[in-house]
């Protein structure tokens, strides 16, 4: 999400709240009412919009862009990134009382090259839904040397780099299974 739009589609906005606002927009926050709302990369949120989200997080309320009336919220919230929060939270990119409001249960997740077994099962699962959406019902699996590749590779780019693989072979498989070549 573009930065300028970050907190519209979060907290949502008022119709005349700025230019092309010609009706009210509810954003994410209410969409997730009563349910979990996922913030991806929060590494990244600017820091004027953590201020927003930690009012949320400690209040349960928000302001709607161009609206001044505040709004109950009941939502969880779960949080990822790839950054190291208490690194940005020294070097000022983070605010500290947000990174703790958010730390509440944290889970660290090993990058995909140290879960070899996570990879047979997500390139299993990314294969099927690539043979889906790609129209190719011809391919059925993966042989074992290409499962083995699979393993033994590093996996810079983690779960997407590997999904991207994955669907690059379904697309050049000749079939009926994905080969290491």
């Amino acid at each position: 999400i573009p930065e300028n739009l970050i907190e519209s589609e979060l907290i949502g906005h008022a119709k005349g709240a700025f230019t092309g606002a010609h009706a009210t927009r509810e954003g994410r926050v209410a969409l997730a009412e009563g349910g979990t709302l996922f913030l991806d990369e929060i590494g990244e949120l600017p820091l004027a919009l953590q201020v927003k989200l930690l009012r949320l997080l400690q209040q349960k309320e928000y302001s709607m862009v161009g609206d001044s009336r505040a709004r109950k919220c009941d939502i969880r919230v779960v949080a990822a990134t790839n950054r190291n929060l208490e690194e940005e939270v020294a070097a000022g990119r983070f605010r500290e009382d947000l990174y703790y409001r958010l730390n509440v249960i944290h889970v660290h997740l090993p990058a995909l090259r140290e879960r070899g077994d996570d990879i047979d099962l997500l390139a299993t699962h990314f294969l099927q839904v690539c043979a889906e959406r790609a129209g190719r019902p011809d391919i059925t699996g993966f042989t074992p040397e290409a499962i083995e590749a699979l393993r033994m590779h590093d996996w810079p780019g983690n779960i997407r780099a590997l999904e991207n693989a994955v669907e690059h072979a379904v697309l050049m498989a000749l079939g009926p299974q994905v080969g290491v070549e």
